[in-house]
């Protein structure tokens, strides 16, 4: 009693009394509303007499029935055509027609100019079989067209651009003793490559004066050859009888190859031309001061000794 006593104390004292009141009265009134009975629930109308015998009957039996494990086991109906969730999906496409396979899942068949594809499998009108994949209609390819074969070059054989220095130089190649701009009117003679192979020797036409990138040889005023390497361009005035100038012609040295060809006929052609036009600048003017090392393929100084005796004998120094 006393814990009672102090609990009430402290409801007073908190003015909280008149909520026990009412928890100690819903106490007590539970018991009392759990203890009624509940009214019973109204009967529901009978309408089999005011119905037909037949619909009597239907009436008392229910609409869908409890299956039993019995029934789990047969064969249920179903609404509709029977699909099968792992099939081809239907595309409807102009002027395609869908047909169902055995599994329930239509399949649809597209028509070509030329031939009818079937997505679900089969055979073509055209008498070869259609391919299958899932539904894919395969794409025709377009046959890879062969990349030409990279070009070859003589060995040494440059790539050039020359032309009148007043219009644009024309690109080109040119092989070892061929003279440019031709072989009746030699401006320049390529000798060929010294054994460095970065170094391209051409010899000059007396009457002929180079300015630009080149090393003339022996001197820039008595130019005799004019050493030349990938991206020197080199400018030649040709000077006639009144010491005016007649001709102007650049060349830009471009790269210098170091592969074979097979274009053996129209190499030995171009050294033929070259031959003879060196021969007529040796007989007139003297030897160049180079001779051509076959064994490494490429251009060496003459020496002093050999190169008198050339002169003395009025002998070609190249090939």
């Amino acid at each position: 009693m006393s814990a009672l006593t102090n609990v009430w104390r402290q409801l007073v004292q908190r003015r909280l009394w008149p909520v026990a009141i009412l928890l100690i009265a819903a106490v007590a009134a539970v018991p009392m509303a759990l203890a009624e009975d509940p009214e019973p629930a109204a009967p529901a109308p009978d309408t089999t007499a005011t119905d037909k015998s037949g619909d009597a009957a239907l009436a008392a039996q229910p609409i869908v029935a409890q299956t039993s494990a019995a029934d789990r086991s047969k064969r249920r109906k179903v609404l509709g055509t029977r699909k099968n969730p792992f099939g081809v999906p239907r595309t409807e496409q102009p002027g395609s027609a869908a047909a169902p396979n055995s599994n329930g899942a239509t399949t649809a068949q597209v028509t070509t100019p030329d031939q009818t594809v079937s997505t679900g499998g089969g055979t073509s009108p055209s008498g070869g079989s259609a391919p299958s994949g899932g539904g894919t209609v395969p794409t025709p390819t377009t046959p890879a067209v062969p990349e030409p074969e990279p070009r070859k070059y003589a060995l040494h054989e440059l790539t050039v651009r020359f032309g009148d220095a007043t219009a644009a130089p024309q690109r080109r190649t040119l092989e070892r003793l061929q003279p440019l701009p031709s072989a009746e009117e030699p401006v320049l003679i390529y000798l060929g490559v010294l054994k460095d192979g970065k170094t391209a020797v051409f010899l000059v036409d007396h009457g002929v004066s180079a300015i630009g990138d080149g090393d003339c040889r022996p001197t820039p005023e008595e130019c005799e050859t004019v050493r030349m390497r990938a991206g020197d361009t080199e400018f030649f005035d040709v000077i006639d009888e009144t010491g005016s100038v007649s001709a102007q012609y650049q060349l830009d040295l471009v790269k210098i190859h170091k592969g074979t060809t097979a274009s053996a006929s129209r190499a030995e052609a171009s050294s033929k031309a070259g031959r003879r036009a060196l021969q007529a600048r040796v007989a007139s003017a003297g030897p160049t001061g180079y001779r051509w090392d076959a064994a490494a393929g490429a251009l060496e100084r003459s020496p002093g000794k050999a190169l008198r005796a050339t002169v003395a004998g009025a002998t070609v120094g190249l090939p």
